[in-house]
């Protein structure tokens, strides 16, 4: 009898973002949990996905599911909207493992994803689970099946952590994925629950607001779907933790001709407009991005995308071509507007992104800005510095980070060493919670880097030379949903005592 492979997607929006789940946030297409269910089913398995995004989950679901399913092995992967959000799904997912357990104790539970890899003994010793798969995933799970049938010894299987009589145990390193094209070939978007429940983030669909007729704006919003179309990242930012499942930094691709195969589908089969590519730099091979684009403007699908780029890899002749195929948003990594304190993570000094934001726009791309509150060299004044310079760049829209030593980051690393630097739990590592705790910079405790976070937050979109930027370029439906954003007050721990 074949193996019954069940995929757990776990998460609790209510928890990770607030009442800005309600309405604001994206709901996501779990990309990994998509790409492993396609490969073991495509090994013969019978393979199952349940997205607790979408169809939720309390103290009744785990009989419901284990009856409907009745899985051989479940497998939940662990990620989030980017990689840093991993930590931040850990409560979710190890509640989930818990009232499987006490509905039935015998069902192996294995998780995997960037927490799991950064901290594998450590998971595997604290949450009610049997296994840790450590690193890309897709061998080691198919190792494990095979143990779990008897068919395979499970000394054998690269990547994979267990209790051998309560002793932690560590098989052998997992090897990477050389060959995407061949070993992660596709997702099992049919698995998952209907494409309609899936929603873009807010701002990625301010473009369109006008044109809805729903006061959520869930009309426009849905269906979205995010797609990778290389993995890796070939930098070493102190804070970021995307590599640990890489094992080092770099990067590898899918062929255009695989990721457009992909978008086909989205567009013909499940009527997708708004995609995510969720590859941590997308522009970063001009050339290659080119040619997709090439690719996309030859269906005249009329797309909605939004991608990460570099400040250093934006070309204006590839700018209109990004336009033309559909990318409608660049999120950029600003970070900081101080050189010391970007130089103290490692982070390239930024010197003409003024220009290459006014470039962007003038080619009729809006600009999501990331920026980082509380790097080791930041204080008041820094962090000043950089609101200062979010408000003259005057994105179309921005997110406010507080610095977090994410499992898997060299700030983690450094910061273990230190007392009361990390969080007690992990979702204090989510940046919109109640419990969220950054670290402490050299000069501002981490109260007061949370505080200057949220207060930043306010000013900047308060600011009336945004408020009219925004109204004039996308209409006053957005400027009224700004408005009605920050009627929401996010409640925060370390700020009420």
């Amino acid at each position: 009898m074949k193996a019954k492979v069940l995929f757990i997607n776990p998460g609790n929006h209510n928890k990770t973002y607030q009442n800005l789940s309600k309405e604001f946030s994206a709901i996501d297409t779990p990309v990994w949990t998509s790409l492993l269910a396609h490969f073991i089913r495509n090994k013969g398995y019978t393979t199952s996905i349940y997205d607790v995004n979408v169809d939720g989950w309390d103290e009744s679901t785990a009989k419901r599911v284990l009856n409907d399913y009745n899985p051989d092995l479940i497998v939940m992967m662990v990620y989030g909207h980017q990689p840093s959000a991993s930590t931040q799904t850990m409560p979710a997912a190890s509640k989930i493992a818990k009232y499987i357990k006490s509905y039935n104790k015998d069902v192996p539970i294995a998780m995997g994803g960037t927490h799991p890899s950064s901290l594998p003994e450590k998971t595997l010793r604290e949450d009610d689970i049997d296994f840790v798969i450590q690193g890309e995933g897709a061998y080691t799970l198919e190792g494990l099946i095979k143990y779990i049938k008897g068919k395979a010894d499970i000394k054998a299987i690269k990547g994979l952590w267990y209790k051998d009589e309560e002793v932690i145990t560590l098989t052998a390193p997992s090897s990477a994925i050389q060959n995407l094209e061949e070993e992660l070939e596709g997702y099992a978007w049919d698995l998952l629950p209907d494409i309609n429940n899936y929603r873009a983030h807010n701002w990625h669909c301010f473009q369109d607001f006008e044109k809805s007729a729903h006061a959520d704006f869930s009309d426009i919003r849905t269906p979205y779907a995010s797609l990778y179309t290389s993995l890796g990242c070939p930098y070493s930012c102190h804070f970021c933790c995307i590599n640990t499942i890489f094992g080092k930094p770099g990067i590898k691709y899918w062929s255009l001709e695989k990721v457009v195969s992909w978008i086909d589908s989205l567009v013909n089969k499940y009527k997708v407009r708004n995609i995510r590519f969720a590859d941590e730099l997308f522009v970063l091979s001009p050339k290659r991005v080119e040619m997709l684009c090439d690719l996309l403007i030859e269906r005249e699908y009329d797309l909605n995308i939004w991608a990460y780029g570099r400040v250093d890899t934006i070309d204006e002749s590839l700018l209109k071509k990004l336009k033309k195929a559909g990318v409608n948003w660049l999120c950029l990594g600003i970070e900081s507007a101080n050189e010391k304190v970007r130089g103290s993570v490692n982070k390239k000094i930024i010197s003409d992104v003024k220009n290459v934001i006014k470039s962007i726009q003038a080619n009729g791309i809006n600009v999501m800005g990331n920026y980082m509150f509380g790097l080791p060299e930041d204080n008041l004044t820094t962090m000043e510095e950089t609101l200062q310079l979010a408000m003259d760049l005057n994105c179309e829209f921005i997110n406010f980070y507080t610095v977090m030593a994410y499992p898997g980051s060299q700030l983690h690393e450094w910061a273990s060493t230190k007392e009361d630097y990390l969080p007690k739990n992990w979702e204090g590592f989510s940046q919109h919670s109640y419990e969220t705790l950054p670290l402490p910079t050299n000069y501002v405790s981490a109260r007061e880097v949370l505080r200057f976070r949220d207060e930043a937050f306010i000013r900047y979109f308060t600011n009336q030379g945004y408020l009219k930027y925004v109204r004039n370029k996308f209409g006053n439906k957005v400027e009224n949903h700004i408005e009605k954003m920050l009627e929401i007050k996010l409640r925060r721990k370390l700020l009420e005592n």
